[in-house]
């Protein structure tokens, strides 16, 4: 591959990782700790520490797979380009 097709690739993968992550972060510090439904035995920071645990967990999915999609179009485009597909 050549290096002008993976410094599209990996600019891709940066800006859709990076807008993934400022979509699903804009909204970190909402919470509906009172309108959500835990288990009796489960303590209210215990709680609160798992659902912390799971959205990072969920974000950092979220982010690298937007990153990887994101990667993938953008050297599609640019290989679709660069045979003169776009041309015909």
């Amino acid at each position: 591959m050549r290096i002008v097709g993976m410094l599209v690739l990996i600019a891709g993968a940066a800006l859709s990782g990076y807008w993934m992550w400022r979509r699903t972060t804009a909204t970190i510090y909402y919470r509906s700790g009172n309108s959500t439904i835990r288990p009796p035995h489960v303590s209210r920071e215990a709680y609160e520490t798992r659902v912390i645990a799971r959205r990072k967990r969920l974000r950092l999915l979220k982010a690298a797979t937007a990153a990887a999609l994101g990667g993938l179009v953008a050297w599609l485009l640019f290989v679709m380009a660069d045979s003169g597909m776009s041309r015909q």
